[in-house]
């Protein structure tokens, strides 16, 4: 069975080898992992949970990439 190093490993190759940080992809997951796990976001609702998808996908870019998606444009 793998280990969370051999999955960190793993993710940070794919993010090497794309030409992009992967931020939109990020967020989406974690969108979908509060709605699983929490249920505490309508997904009908984009407001509900826009601005609070981004402070999600920024705490795990800081952990996994050491930075956070700085495109203004890329926000929208």
């Amino acid at each position: 069975m793998p280990t969370k190093n051999d999955a960190k490993k793993a993710l940070d190759t794919v993010i090497t080898k794309s030409r992009v940080h992967l931020y939109k992809p990020i967020q989406i997951a974690e969108i979908l992992y509060h709605i699983r796990m929490y249920g505490d976001i309508n997904p009908l609702e984009l407001e509900e949970y826009r601005t609070k998808s981004k402070r999600w996908r920024d705490d795990v870019c800081r952990v996994l990439l050491g930075r956070t998606c700085t495109s203004i444009t890329f926000l929208k």
